[in-house]
Order: structure tokens, then C-alpha cells, then sequence
């Protein structure tokens, strides 16, 4: 542009033509002059403001143009008012379409009448000229200006002047646009940065604690001070019922009910991604509620891609909009937050768990006390039991106990059920066994005055299966009393086996039920053989029961042993069936044999 003002000066002094032709050159050189000095200006600034304030200003100044405007595209291809004079400043950031496509300057006065039809707002503005910002063949956008104050027409030479100003501002602006775009990404950089400092102090604070209520606090003020907020709501699903498990700012005469109301919040929490109520969008009746009620944020908190609570932010103090980037930090908080409570939860499992384990040790401890260590023996007999539980507290039961130097009573019971409420019962069972046992009274009697103490105290859904037998040594006869039990096995020293059923009902089914007493002589080499159904019903990796043929086959084959044998023959036989299917049953052997 130097050479050709120089050029310019060059020519003028060779000219010796009139003073028409003089005047014309003089105004060439300052039309020049002026464009240099505007190319100077434009280009000494990096500010998108002032480049399209400069541009503006500029030829209205020379021209004494009334009004002027500065559309630029956005990044989303719309045309948005950047800057004007002599307009109503309410009118910046307004965008504005037409289809018309117009590369050269042109008066919108001129276009016909459809074209003019989109070209309302400016025409009403007093907009009559329009010339295109190119810079490499891409429009950037468009200056515009209005009628002159003295209310000439555009020269020719005006019109060139304005579209040279045009074509030398759009690299200028290029470069605004470029560095508008810089900053705006160091801004957001900037702020992601800052937020990602927060997540992290943040962060610190809520694992640093597994006490719920202190996550939820710290999850409160930390949404509070970060969004510029009075107002927020916690909710969290725990336990398969979701509940408002905080609320800060919520006015003691609003309306709860609805956040209490299940099917209000199954709605809720169908949400998966955060959501900004805008004022008149319509939305579904819940957000529309929540919208109303100062709550124009939702954001769920998500875990494993499942929605276990909802953050509802209320509006800012200083009325500033939320941004995406709001929604953003808000929801990595909130999952933050979801998953310290999800560890503080299951801390608090752990604990009542080793407070219950704890429990049910000492528990098993104690049962383990009521049953017999060590089983006394008979003359010419030998006894051997055993009890595993599947649990740590166990529902089976067995006794030896020792009534005279004759006499010994042999019992075994299986309550219905597993776990504390079956050892419990069978705690029960023990104490009431070893007072009525003591007494003159007979074996179906005694069964008969324990089934109504167990039916008396115990829910209609409790029963027990119970065996008991007393062995007297003088006359080696054998007494029993079968209350619903597994029929015990008589095994003769022949093989001859019979089954032990006589009795009556279970424990506990009806009061005031009548017992048979059977009695039965043993002779050398017989065998008694007392169990629970988690012997026969043990399961194999093929949900095949152990059941009584091979419990059978196990005692014919070690009849000759001593009863300790047998009892460990049994339980190898189980474990061999078995193998690492876990035990889903207590298991109770009581053996006796004759010698």
C-alpha cells in the first residue's frame, strides 16, 4: 500500500492538467492516505472490539454517515450483530438472517421487492447499504451503514473507499476472531483447570471421611459455594427406597410431600443425564414442578451407569445463567460423592457384618457348650457324635446324657430353619430336655410335656424333628420315642437292618399329642445309627442328593469298626460325594454299638 501511495505522489507531480484534474488527484492521494492510516490502525490492534469500532467509525467520521453495523458469523454459522453506531444498543449480540446473498456492496433500497421483504430490520433501522467482510474467499460477515447526514447519494469513489476499508479490516478481524477464539479457550482452560483443583480439594475432603452424613454436608456446601446457590436437594436410593436425604434452603412452608412420594421420585430417578430447565420450555410434570419451585437444575449421580441419587441446584444468587459446563462439574461431583457414600455404606455393612460374625461366633461358642465334647461311655458299649453346622450357629441338636450308672439318654433333633432363630429353638429344646429327663415320668411323656412347651412358644411356622432313645446297660435294652425324625438304622450283626419310626408327630405342629414308647433288645455287634436330613440330603456338584441307599452301603461296610470309625466313614463318604459343593445344611451323626 506504501508503493502505491509513492506511486501515487510519483504520478501527481508529473501531472500538469487542470485544476479539475489536479483537485481529483489530491483527493486519490488523501483517499489513499486515509486507507493507510486505517490499514496502520486495524492492524495495530488485536481486540475484535476495537478493530470493528475503528472500521465503523472511521468512514462515518468521513462521510458524515448517520448510523452504521457490524454482523459477524459465529461458530455456528449465525449472523450476529458485533458492534453499531447510531442504533439502539439493545440491538448487540441480536442475531439476524437472510438468504440474499450479496457480494458487492448494495443498497438495500435497490433489491426488489421479496428480497426486501428480508431486509425488514434494516431498512426500519435506517440500514440502506450492505458490503460483505471476505477475507480468502470466506465471508466473514457484514458492514452496513445508514443514509448520510447531509443527505447526498454514494459516490462511486465513496462506494470503493468503503469496500477497500471492507477488504483491508477482514484479515484484521481474521485475527480478532482468531484471538477471541485463543482466549476463549485459555478461559475455558483456565476454568477447567480451576474446577478440576476443586474436584480434587473436594475429593480430599469427602474420602477423607466415611461417615455419611459428613459426605452429605460436605456435597452440600461444596455445590452451595461453587454455584453461587442457597438451594439444594439430595436424593438417594438405599435399600431400594429412595428418600430426600438433604435439604438446604427449602422454606419450612413448601411443600414436601411430593419429594416423600415414591412414585414422584421412580420418575425422577429415570434421569441419566443432567438437565437445565429453561423458563418456558415444556417439559414432563415432574421438571415443569421443579422448575417452578426454584429448582432449574437436575442432576442425577450415577454408578455403574445406574442413577443412585439426584442433585436438584436451585437458582444462582447473582442470577447468572448455568452453563454446560456447570451441568458438567456438577455431575463428576456428584458421582464423586455417590461413590464415597457407596464406600461409606458399605463400611458400615463391614462393621454390623464383624459385629454380627462376632456375635454368632460367641454364639456358636455357646451352643457348641450345650452340646456333648465328649461322649460318655457305656459298659459294653461305645458312642460317637458329631454336629457341623452350616452356619455359624446351628439348628441340629444331639445329647448323651447320663441318667444313672444304667441308664444313658441319647437324643437327636433337627429345628426347621437355619441360622440364630433355629439355634434359638434348639437351645430351647436342650434346657427343657435336661430338666424333664431328670424326672420318674416315662419317655413318651416326657416327649409329649416338651412338644406343648414347644408348640406354646413358638410361631406355627417352627417345629422340630426329635429322636430320643435311653439305653440301659443292665438289660441292654433300648427305649425310644420318634418325634418326626429321620427313622434312626438298628443294624444287626447280620446286616439285618430296621428302621426306628415309632413315635408320633413333630415337635411343636399341635399341643396335647400322644406318644408311642417302643422298646427294643441289643445284642453284640448291633449298631444305632442317629442323623439328620443334611446327611442324606447332602448335594453334589449335579444337585444329586447323598440320600439313605449310600449312607446304608456306608455303615454295612464299617459295622465292623469302633463307632468313632463309623461316624468319620460316614463323613469321609459325604465329603468324597460332595467334594467342593458348599454344605447347605447342618449335619448331625449320633452312632451307638453294641459290644
Amino acid at each position: 500500500m506504501t508503493e502505491a501511495f509513492e506511486e501515487k505522489e510519483t504520478n501527481a507531480g508529473n501531472i500538469v492538467d487542470d485544476d479539475g484534474s489536479t483537485r481529483k488527484l489530491d483527493e486519490k492521494l488523501m483517499e489513499l492516505q486515509s486507507l493507510f492510516e486505517v490499514s496502520q490502525t486495524l492492524n495495530s490492534s488485536l481486540k475484535l472490539k476495537s478493530i470493528l469500532d475503528n472500521m465503523l467509525l472511521t468512514p462515518m467520521g468521513k462521510m458524515m454517515i448517520s448510523r452504521g453495523i457490524v454482523l459477524l458469523y459465529d461458530s455456528e454459522n449465525n449472523l450476529k450483530i458485533e458492534t453499531l453506531k447510531g442504533l439502539p444498543s439493545t440491538f448487540a449480540g441480536k442475531k439476524v438472517q437472510f438468504s440474499i446473498e450479496i457480494t458487492e456492496p448494495t443498497f438495500l433500497t435497490t433489491i426488489n421487492k421479496n428480497d426486501q421483504k428480508e431486509m425488514t430490520f434494516f431498512l426500519e433501522e435506517g440500514i440502506v447499504l450492505l458490503l460483505p467482510i471476505r477475507s480468502s474467499d470466506r465471508n466473514l460477515g457484514y458492514i452496513g451503514f445508514g443514509e448520510k447526514l447531509i443527505k447526498t447519494e454514494y459516490a462511486e469513489s465513496e462506494l470503493e473507499y468503503l469496500k477497500s476499508i471492507s477488504n483491508i479490516a477482514a484479515t484484521s478481524i481474521e485475527n480478532g476472531l482468531m484471538v477471541m477464539q485463543l482466549q476463549e479457550v485459555n478461559r475455558r482452560l483456565d476454568k477447567k483447570i480451576q474446577e478440576l483443583n476443586t474436584l480434587f480439594e473436594i475429593g480430599k475432603e469427602l474420602n477423607s471421611t466415611l461417615d455419611k452424613q459428613k459426605v452429605l454436608n460436605l456435597l452440600s456446601y461444596a455445590v452451595m459455594g461453587e454455584m453461587i446457590i442457597n438451594r439444594c436437594l439430595i436424593f438417594l436410593e438405599e435399600n431400594d427406597e429412595k428418600n430426600l436425604v438433604m435439604s438446604k434452603g427449602l422454606q419450612a412452608n413448601e411443600n414436601n410431600k411430593r419429594y416423600a412420594n415414591q412414585e414422584f421420585l421412580d420418575e425422577l430417578f429415570k434421569l441419566s443425564d443432567p438437565i437445565l430447565l429453561k423458563p418456558h420450555d415444556k417439559y414432563d410434570k415432574i421438571f415443569t414442578y421443579f422448575r417452578d419451585s426454584g429448582f432449574p437444575v437436575i442432576v442425577p449421580m450415577r454408578l455403574q451407569n445406574v442413577t443412585r441419587g439426584i442433585l436438584a441446584i436451585g437458582e444462582r444468587i447473582t442470577k447468572v445463567e448455568f452453563q454446560d459446563d456447570d451441568l458438567e462439574f456438577l455431575s463428576t461431583l456428584g458421582n464423586e460423592a455417590l461413590i464415597c457414600l457407596e464406600n461409606a455404606k458399605l463400611f458400615e455393612e463391614r462393621l454390623e457384618k464383624q459385629r454380627i460374625e462376632e456375635e454368632l461366633a460367641m454364639a456358636r461358642e455357646i451352643q457348641q457348650k450345650l452340646l456333648p465334647t465328649i461322649c460318655p461311655q457305656a459298659k459294653n458299649y461305645q458312642i460317637a457324635g458329631i454336629n457341623i453346622s452350616s452356619l455359624h450357629v446351628s439348628g441340629d441338636y444331639f445329647d448323651c446324657i447320663q441318667l444313672d450308672e444304667n441308664r444313658l439318654c441319647l437324643a437327636i433333633a433337627d429345628v426347621s430353619g437355619k441360622g440364630p432363630s433355629a439355634s434359638l429353638l434348639m437351645a430351647n429344646l436342650q434346657a427343657v430336655l435336661n430338666v424333664l429327663i431328670d424326672t420318674d415320668d416315662s419317655l413318651n411323656n416326657v416327649t409329649s410335656k416338651i412338644n406343648n412347651l414347644i408348640h406354646k412358644n413358638t410361631n406355627y411356622d417352627k417345629f422340630i424333628t426329635f429322636f430320643i432313645g435311653i439305653l440301659n446297660t443292665k438289660d441292654n435294652t433300648f427305649a425310644y420315642v420318634n418325634a418326626g425324625h429321620n427313622p434312626p438304622y438298628l443294624v444287626h450283626k447280620n446286616s439285618e437292618l430296621e428302621t426306628l419310626e415309632d413315635g408320633g408327630l413333630l415337635l411343636g405342629m399341635m399341643p396335647n399329642v400322644d406318644y408311642d414308647l417302643s422298646t427294643t433288645t441289643l445284642m453284640t455287634g448291633d449298631w444305632i445309627v442317629m442323623f439328620t436330613d443334611g446327611v442324606t440330603e447332602a448335594k453334589n456338584d449335579l444337585d444329586e442328593d447323598y440320600e439313605e441307599e449310600r449312607l446304608i452301603e456306608v455303615i454295612q461296610q464299617n459295622k465292623s469298626g469302633t463307632a468313632e470309625e463309623m461316624k468319620q466313614a460316614i463323613l469321609e463318604s459325604m465329603k468324597e460325594f460332595t467334594e467342593d459343593v458348599p454344605q447347605s445344611d447342618d449335619i448331625t451323626i449320633l452312632v451307638l454299638k453294641a459290644l
